[in-house]
């Protein structure tokens, strides 16, 4: 017999089994998720061994420079690039290559160039008052 005891105790029991199912699934995603973040520690901190590794191997190889011979050689980088601009936008602009995108010479350049999406002639709406 349903009365009004029963539904009450229906839908208790029903909102204590969701809850229980939310803690249990919350508690799997969060292991889960540590689990994951530990193993991405862990492989970082394994890939900057390596890296580490691999600068002290050809830190060892290389001579390091020293004084006036590694001036002399930043001076001749600079030479060979020519002038340094990077502190200066204005002349920076010189140096940008052409524009991406010309006006086309021909009528048949235009229709080849547009995408299915742009029309081939700008809309220009009609003249006069429309809305007499």
């Amino acid at each position: 017999m349903n009365t009004i005891r029963s539904t009450w105790i229906g839908w208790g029991t029903l909102c204590i089994a969701g809850g229980g199912a939310y803690y249990y699934a919350k508690k799997s995603v969060n292991a889960d998720r540590a689990a994951r973040h530990e193993a991405g520690m862990k492989r970082k901190a394994q890939m900057t061994a390596m890296e580490a590794e691999q600068r002290h191997i050809k830190g060892s190889n290389h001579q390091t420079l020293t004084g006036a011979s590694a001036m002399h050689r930043a001076n001749m980088a600079q030479n060979i690039n020519g002038k340094e601009n990077v502190g200066s936008p204005s002349s920076e602009i010189s140096q940008d290559p052409a524009p991406t995108w010309h006006e086309p010479e021909t009528a048949e350049d235009r229709i080849l160039e547009k995408s299915k999406y742009q029309t081939a002639e700008t809309f220009r709406p009609p003249k006069g008052n429309r809305f007499s």
